[in-house]
């Protein structure tokens, strides 16, 4: 039997980092998981859905390259190939992480992991046993009552891998994130697209004047988005249901063990990721809101952390941005406007748009604006970016905001120009 002072159920982010920090910190680790190591975000999701929305980026660069003086003509598309580079993106990061596993001396499973007993799990007819666990087994797609998925015409997002041509029409239900990033995809390919939406607006998480803004863009595009309208008959090409998440726990012995889950079936857990079996943690998707890869990382790195008898700092849940990868991107911190409002906190409003922009204006990426919601005390309460490198900005203002900063760290210091960060100053520099 093998004996380990920690083992992980799940291989995706929040699992391979706290493996990864845990080993470093000289425990014997080992790593379950019945899939690749990696996750949804490194097999299905951030990392070959990034690969795909490149080609269409191409694509739109393609089609307006006449207004760079550059006529382009006879254009094809080889869709497997697209597919194929998506896939090629995801082994070679996976080869990655088996390498890492390997170097880090931590034990891959290969298999599924379910308990016994707060200290055993059985992988493969196999008993292997631990002082500690971490389970960051994920997320699977929710699904609805209405339509089943058949992985054919209605498909979920791990689905679109196995495609080998361009749909001429699609529906995708849900308006989140995943459902804006394949509504933009397909649409730059030229499949008529329909995005659906039960909330009354797309990107329903987003600062409204941020999800007006992509509709509006969307709309030019000739999709059609429909919000505050439910499913009903649908007779596209192909069917995406994209309508969330929910925590895969099933099948692990969890409820048997005496586990905690909510209301939502996410598994409870303290401020250091323990749950109600003092020697059993989660982390990540399966214990709810935020599903995202960054956060489930954060998360496994905290817990390895802290079981290694470390103090690490509190993850700021409130400075953690969320990030869309369509065109135009979006990204947003903290607070909406709307949020504030309804709290009644006191704030002041600074924006500016990408019009503006010397960058913005000499690339022809004017598309978009910044929104930073600021405090009376200068701290940074909410930002909202919709335009050409959104995702990649954001960050600055979070670092700002995680750390306690004031508007003032940023109006103090010279980003150069031209560039699409120096944005974020002119913004700012409203309220100086």
């Amino acid at each position: 039997m093998n004996n380990y002072d920690l083992i992980i159920l799940g291989g995706g982010p929040g699992g391979y980092n706290a493996a990864f920090r845990a080993a470093e910190l000289g425990k014997k680790v080992a790593i379950v998981d019945d899939n690749n190591l990696g996750g949804v975000c490194l097999n299905w999701g951030c990392i070959p859905t990034k690969s795909l929305l490149k080609n269409a980026e191409a694509m739109d660069l393609i089609n307006a390259s006449e207004s760079y003086g550059i006529s382009v003509k006879d254009i094809t598309v080889d869709f497997e190939f697209i597919i194929n580079k998506s896939v090629q993106a995801r082994q070679r990061l996976s080869r990655g992480l088996h390498h890492q596993v390997k170097k880090h001396n931590i034990d891959f499973h290969a298999g599924f992991g379910a308990f016994t007993d707060k200290n055993t799990i059985i992988v493969n007819d196999n008993a292997i046993t631990a002082e500690a666990f971490i389970i960051a087994t994920g997320s699977k797609p929710k699904t609805l009552p209405n339509l089943d998925a058949d992985h054919n015409k209605i498909v979920y997002a791990k689905d679109i891998f196995q495609m080998t041509s361009i749909p001429k029409s699609m529906t995708i239900i849900g308006a989140g994130a995943i459902g804006v990033e394949f509504a933009y995809f397909f649409n730059s390919f030229g499949t008529n697209v329909t995005l659906i939406e039960a909330e009354n607006t797309i990107l329903p998480h987003e600062d409204k004047e941020v999800s007006q803004w992509v509709e509006k863009v969307f709309k030019k595009k000739n999709i059609t988005v429909l919000t505050s309208t439910l499913a009903d008959k649908i007779d596209d090409e192909k069917i995406l249901i994209s309508v969330g998440v929910e925590g895969n726990s099933n099948g692990m012995g969890l409820k048997g063990l005496g586990i905690e889950f909510s209301a939502s079936n996410h598994i409870v857990v303290d401020e250091n990721g323990k749950t109600n079996i003092d020697n059993i943690y989660a982390v990540g998707d399966v214990i709810g809101a935020p599903w995202l890869a960054h956060v489930s990382a954060a998360e496994g790195l905290y817990v390895a952390e802290h079981l290694c008898g470390l103090d690490p700092e509190t993850i700021d849940y409130n400075s953690i941005p969320a990030c869309t990868y369509s065109k135009p991107e979006v990204a947003s911190i903290g607070s909406t406007e709307q949020q504030l409002v309804d709290n009644a906190i006191e704030f002041k409003v600074a924006k500016s748009f990408f019009i503006a922009n010397g960058k913005a204006v000499a690339v022809g990426a004017t598309d978009g604006f910044i929104k930073i919601l600021v405090g009376g005390k200068g701290h940074i309460l909410g930002a909202h970016i919709v335009g050409s490198n959104a995702t990649e900005m954001i960050s600055e203002l979070s670092v700002i905001k995680s750390n306690n900063l004031t508007i003032n760290s940023i109006l103090n210091s010279v980003h150069p120009h031209p560039t699409f960060s120096e944005a974020i100053f002119e913004t700012l520099l409203q309220l100086k």
